[in-house]
């Protein structure tokens, strides 16, 4: 094996859809990898360390101005159809937003470069269910999550307290 010497300078040339398929493979990764790691530990610990996280998130949404519960529905949809080509719709106002994930790119790829039992796909739901249930708590907001019948798309709803 040869080594070059020379300093090579790497410049952008992904396209939008490329950025998206990688950004979707990296986030379906730590997906598949929570997933394995929940069965393995004690639930306690990882609420906690979910439920910090999701706090930490509010407190960055809340200071880069996301107030209200349409604030929040739209700034997670717009990130999810922006970085992942995610289909999201949002409908409500500034005191009770609901948040519809028609297509989740991103939990579509996990399942389809995993084999995950039954089990383990409900216990995936519920700590995402969780997780934005904190991320409301975080931000002075009531979540009510509902997975889809086929556990593919999700309805979010966030209401003022």
């Amino acid at each position: 094996m040869t080594t070059s010497t020379k300093t090579q300078k790497i410049k952008q040339s992904w396209d939008l859809k490329k950025m998206q398929e990688e950004a979707t493979k990296m986030v379906s990764h730590k997906i598949a990898s929570r997933i394995h790691f929940l069965k393995k530990h004690p639930a306690k610990e990882i609420e906690d360390m979910e439920k910090l996280s999701a706090h930490v998130n509010a407190d960055m949404l809340l200071s880069n101005g996301v107030k209200t519960p349409m604030d929040l529905a739209k700034y997670l949809a717009e990130y999810e159809v922006n970085m992942f080509g995610s289909e999201a719709s949002v409908s409500g106002d500034d005191q009770c937003a609901v948040l519809i994930n028609e297509k989740s790119t991103v939990w579509l790829e996990t399942l389809r470069a995993n084999d995950f039992s039954k089990k383990e796909i409900e216990a995936m739901q519920e700590h995402y269910s969780a997780w934005m249930k904190h991320l409301g708590h975080g931000m002075g907001f009531k979540a009510h999550i509902e997975i889809t019948e086929d556990g593919n798309g999700s309805t979010i709803t966030f209401t003022q307290k």
